[in-house]
């Protein structure tokens, strides 16, 4: 396929498509962020009627349950955090979105001058800086993994191993550069617990904006700039499972 991108032409391909989602297999061992229950896969059951095939019924039929914003990757909208009724279908690009990917390594937020909304001492924090080191030219879209990656990810309890978030000036400086869809291997852009603000959401969010969260992107993917797929299910809700493809140029 060929894409014209500010005065350039581009070439993509299926065949270098990556895949930034984490697969939920129903197994018990998702990511999970704010003490939430694993996803579940189970059989519909009526009275003459098994959903399960291995149980004698005529087909599979699952019922599932799950959590959206705490349970895998996912992408949300400003309806998350206020009473707009914005759903993500409304929202969430359907075509390619020029995108750019950087690595970047949290620090403490006691050896930064940036801030956070609420007291962070100890915790780790992407900051503006780190952001800024990494790029040239900031696009629509931003993806951006943290280090160390390792696939720990896939299936890590954030409950027990805290989580990094953004400085409010790093996130002040996405905004400003004119990014509109931000992707992050985290499970929040804020704070786990930030009085119930979500500060940074509240930052970033307007209409047309979508904040994509707990990817995993292999250490094989190099940084750089390419063309970005947010596949999402048809559902009217502030957040929906999304399965990113990037298509690195």
């Amino acid at each position: 396929m060929q894409i014209n991108y500010n005065d350039r032409e581009y070439f993509i391909s299926s065949k270098n498509a990556v895949d930034l989602s984490i697969q939920n297999n129903f197994s018990g061992n998702a990511p999970t962020f704010y003490n939430s229950s694993q996803p579940s896969n189970k059989p519909l059951i009526s009275e003459n009627f098994v959903g399960n095939v291995k149980q004698g019924g005529s087909c599979n039929v699952p019922v599932i349950s799950l959590n959206i914003h705490c349970t895998g990757t996912h992408t949300e909208c400003e309806g998350h955090v206020n009473n707009s009724n914005v759903s993500i279908v409304d929202v969430c690009p359907v075509g390619l979105i020029p995108a750019l990917l950087i690595t970047v390594e949290p620090e403490l937020a006691s050896d930064t001058d940036e801030s956070y909304h609420v007291r962070c001492d100890g915790d780790s924090v992407i900051t503006k800086k780190s952001i800024q080191k990494k790029i040239r030219e900031l696009h629509s879209g931003l993806i951006i993994r943290t280090i160390p990656n390792d696939k720990s990810k896939i299936s890590r309890n954030y409950d027990k191993m805290i989580a990094p978030f953004f400085t409010n000036q790093a996130i002040d400086y996405i905004v400003s550069e004119g990014v509109e869809h931000l992707l992050v291997d985290l499970p929040s852009v804020d704070k786990a617990n930030d009085d119930g603000k979500l500060g940074n959401h509240k930052r970033f969010f307007k209409y047309g904006k979508t904040i994509s969260e707990l990817l995993f992107i292999e250490n094989s993917i190099s940084d750089g700039f390419g063309f970005l797929q947010i596949q999402i299910p048809n559902w009217s809700l502030d957040a929906v499972p999304s399965r990113p493809i990037f298509y690195q140029v």
